[in-house]
């Protein structure tokens, strides 16, 4: 396990990145998974439901990236929500896991903002988006309706800029933008795609290959967190 805890933005922030033990069934693994990120980040005062505002997962095989994502969304629920996204990526693993959760916490801002979860309508396995004090957290967001990397960039860019906008933010208030790229995709041509569509800052940002994502046909998962 790795444990981190930070000042960025002004706030405080932990960071848990987590292999299951391997051995026992995908549930089991994910089970365990998430109890152990609940009890680390209750030694801290922070709840699993309560505190976190952005979890990734990942699994081996689709299987596991199904069934891990499946106990996420029975684990946190409500205003418990967060931002999430998930992939399938053998190599992320260091371990014979089968599946893996990298999770962001927040401590409360001090002004005492209440944290606030914006659902899709009819309500769908991701949130639209978190918001607590400065800090705007969007869901992966991806495309599957286009074929190349260059489209699905132009369509998810803008549907996320809406997202911003909703917040009273443009890509100037964007703080971080995280890409979860196929692998058999090229950085060149993934930051092609970025510069023709939206103004992103990318001097903090970043680029990680995986295998794959929820279904098949997506080329790039793309997380956005902007500061009001």
């Amino acid at each position: 396990m790795r444990k981190r805890m930070f000042t960025w933005q002004g706030q405080r922030f932990v960071y848990l990145g987590i292999e299951a033990e391997p051995g026992p069934s995908v549930e089991q693994q994910s089970e365990a998974l998430f109890q152990r990120a609940g009890r680390e980040l209750a030694a801290l005062g922070l709840a699993l439901n309560g505190n976190v505002v952005r979890s990734r997962v990942f699994g081996r095989t689709r299987a596991d990236r199904d069934g891990v994502s499946g106990v996420r969304g029975k684990t946190f629920v409500g205003t418990g929500r967060a931002a999430t996204s998930s992939f399938i990526s053998p190599g992320h693993f260091a371990s014979s896991a089968d599946v893996a959760l990298d999770l962001y916490a927040m401590m409360a801002p001090p002004d005492g903002e209440v944290r606030k979860v914006v659902e899709h309508d009819p309500p769908q396995p991701f949130i639209r988006y978190l918001t607590w004090g400065p800090m705007v957290f969007l869901a992966g967001m991806t495309c599957e309706t286009v074929p190349t990397l260059k489209e699905q960039v132009a369509d998810i860019l803008p549907r996320a800029s809406v997202l911003l906008r909703e917040n009273g933010c443009d890509w100037k208030n964007v703080v971080r933008v995280s890409f979860f790229l196929h692998q058999g995709e090229t950085v060149e041509a993934l930051l092609a795609g970025v510069a023709a569509t939206a103004p992103i800052p990318l001097d903090n940002a970043e680029i990680e290959f995986v295998e794959g994502y929820s279904r098949p046909n997506k080329l790039v998962e793309i997380e956005i967190t902007a500061r009001r």
